[in-house]
C-alpha cells in the first residue's frame, strides 16, 4: 500500500510539473522559425509633416520627403529617404534664404515579435547616413552698433553636408497595405563646408546648423506595393 501511495505521489508530481511547463510555454510568443517575408513588397511613404514645419520651427521652413523600405531578412529593412527643404527668414535685421536636397541611407530593425505572418505593425530602431547639397543667400542684413548701423548682403553660397541619425519609430497598418507612422530622430553633424562670413545657418534635412545634437520628428503615410521577391523556406 505504501508503495502504491508513493507511486501515485510521484505520478501526480510529474503531471503538475508538466502542466506548469505547458502553461509557461503557452505564455511565450511563438518564435519565427521560418524565413517568410513579414512585409512582402516595397513600402513607399511620404512625410506629411515636412510642409508644416514652420508651426514649430523658427522661420518659414517647409519641404517634401519621400521614403522607401524593403525587408531583406526577417525584421531587418533597408531604407532610403530623399527630400528637399527650404527656409525663408525675413525681418528687420536679416533677409535669409536657404534650400537644398538630401538623401539618407540606412537600416531599420523591427523590435516587435510576430505571432503570425499577417501582422504588419512594427516598432523599430534605425540608423541613417545622410548627405546633402544646399545653398544659402543673405539678401540683406542690418547690424546696429555703437558706431552706427551697418548693412549689406552676401551672394549665393553652395555647400555640402554629411551627418548620421539615430531613429526610433512606429509603423502601423491602418488598412490593407496602407500604413501610418511616426519617428523621433537624433542627428549628429559629421562634416560640413564652412564659410568665414556668414556661417552656415540652415542645413536642409538636418535643421539649424549648430554643434551638438539636432532633434527632429516625422509623421508619414505609406503604401506597400505587394510582391514576393523571395521564396518562403519550407520545413
Amino acid at each position: 500500500m505504501k508503495t502504491f501511495n508513493c507511486t501515485l505521489t510521484i505520478v501526480l508530481l510529474i503531471l503538475a510539473l508538466t502542466s506548469s511547463a505547458q502553461e509557461k510555454e503557452q505564455k511565450k510568443l511563438p518564435k519565427r522559425t521560418d524565413n517568410y517575408i513579414h512585409m512582402p513588397g516595397l513600402r513607399l511613404g511620404i512625410d506629411i509633416s515636412r510642409p508644416l514645419q514652420d508651426l514649430w520651427t523658427k522661420g518659414n521652413r517647409y519641404g517634401t520627403e519621400f521614403s522607401g523600405d524593403i525587408e531583406i531578412r526577417p525584421n531587418l529593412y533597408t531604407v532610403t529617404e530623399v527630400g528637399w527643404e527650404q527656409l525663408k527668414m525675413q525681418h528687420d535685421f536679416v533677409d535669409y534664404r536657404g534650400s537644398g536636397s538630401y538623401i539618407r541611407l540606412g537600416v531599420d530593425y523591427n523590435l516587435l515579435a510576430s505571432e503570425s505572418k499577417n501582422e504588419r505593425d512594427m516598432l523599430y530602431a534605425g540608423f541613417r547616413y545622410a548627405f546633402g547639397l544646399a545653398s544659402q543667400t543673405v539678401n540683406g542684413y542690418l547690424l546696429d552698433s555703437y558706431w552706427g548701423d551697418t548693412n549689406g548682403s552676401f551672394e549665393k553660397q553652395n555647400f555640402n553636408s554629411h551627418w548620421v541619425e539615430l531613429v526610433l519609430g512606429l509603423k502601423g497598418e491602418m488598412l490593407r497595405n496602407f500604413y501610418m507612422g511616426w519617428s523621433v530622430r537624433a542627428k549628429f553633424m559629421v562634416a560640413q563646408k564652412e564659410f568665414e562670413v556668414p556661417s552656415v545657418y540652415f542645413t536642409p534635412g538636418y535643421g539649424k546648423s549648430e554643434k551638438g545634437v539636432a532633434l527632429d520628428f516625422t509623421y508619414s503615410i505609406y503604401y506597400t506595393l505587394p510582391f514576393k521577391f523571395r521564396k518562403e523556406s519550407l520545413k
